[in-house]
Order: structure tokens, then C-alpha cells, then sequence
């Protein structure tokens, strides 16, 4: 009889918030791992806030959002996906972003880029993915794992042929 395992893991995000200029930074972040996520089914990703010292931070205050940018081409950066985070405890830091499988369709390239846009009320407050005041982290987008199906092509006959077999008539949208 063949065995097949499957794992469960959390897809969590590492935030820090650097506001406290009494805590002397000693822990340090020497690699942050890309986000994968996939096409196909809802991404939940945990968000978790910590300060300068790696300590939880009470996120009461805020609110913050999880963008997905395409930064393909450096001076026209969009954000192809916005979302508030939902807080889960806010004095241990911890929110929920989901990505659903919709919000999926639209993502025709395999590397992102993401941020973490936090407010206070008063302003925007820079938020960091890694240790070395990187604001952006790397997403992997695979449809490799939950394959998609292609959208059905519509043939829509010899557009040359002079008659009508290219048109067709979809209706009121």
C-alpha cells in the first residue's frame, strides 16, 4: 500500500515595525524566505508584527494593508492586489490576509513583489519585511500544484470571408 503525506504548514509574514528608539535591535533576520502562493485555491497568509527587539507588537492602532505589486518594470510599478488585514490579536501582533482563488485570475506573472502599508490615523508608517530595512518581499506565484484550466478559446470563424461567420451576438452585458 503507497503512503502519501501532506503538510500543513502556515504561510506566515514577518513584519517589523521599528517606532521604539529605546529597543537596540539584537536579534537579526539573516534570510527572509519568498512567499509562495498558489493559483487554483484561497491563500491565507498570516501576518505577524514584531518590534525591534522581536517581540510581539500590539497593533491595536493601526491598520494595515498587504499589497502585491508587479514591479516588472521599475518606474511603472502597480499594485495588482490590495487588501486590509484582518487583525486575529492585536497585542500579540497577528493578522490574516486571504488571497482568493479569483483574485488569483488575474496574476499572469510568476514573481511579485509585497509590502506592508500600516496607518496610525495620523500617517502612513514604514513597516519591514527583513532586518536590513527592506520594505519589499518576493512572491511566487505557481499554478504547478492546483492547475487552472485555460479559458476555452472562441472561434470566431474567417473574419476575411466577407459574410457573417465572424459575428456573433453575446447579448447585453
Amino acid at each position: 500500500m503507497q503512503q502519501v503525506t501532506s503538510y500543513l504548514y502556515d504561510n506566515t509574514v514577518l513584519v517589523q515595525i521599528d517606532n521604539d528608539p529605546e529597543i537596540k535591535q539584537r536579534n537579526r533576520v539573516v534570510y527572509t524566505r519568498p512567499l509562495q502562493i498558489y493559483k487554483g485555491v484561497d491563500n491565507l497568509l498570516k501576518v505577524k508584527f514584531l518590534n525591534s527587539d522581536q517581540k510581539p507588537a500590539n497593533v491595536s492602532t493601526y491598520t494595515m494593508t498587504f499589497n502585491l505589486v508587479d514591479d516588472y518594470v521599475f518606474n511603472n510599478a502597480t499594485t495588482v492586489f490590495s487588501s486590509n488585514i484582518t487583525v486575529v490579536n492585536a497585542s500579540a501582533g497577528l493578522g490574516s490576509v486571504t488571497i482568493s482563488k479569483l483574485d488569483m485570475v488575474q496574476l499572469d506573472r510568476e514573481r511579485y513583489t509585497y509590502n506592508i502599508k500600516m496607518n496610525d490615523g495620523t500617517a502612513n508608517i514604514a513597516s519591514y519585511v527583513d532586518d536590513n530595512y527592506g520594505a519589499a518581499g518576493q512572491v511566487i506565484v505557481s499554478s504547478a500544484a492546483y492547475p487552472v484550466p485555460q479559458p476555452a478559446n472562441l472561434d470566431l470563424g474567417l473574419i476575411s470571408d466577407g459574410v457573417t461567420s465572424a459575428i456573433f451576438d453575446f447579448g447585453n452585458i
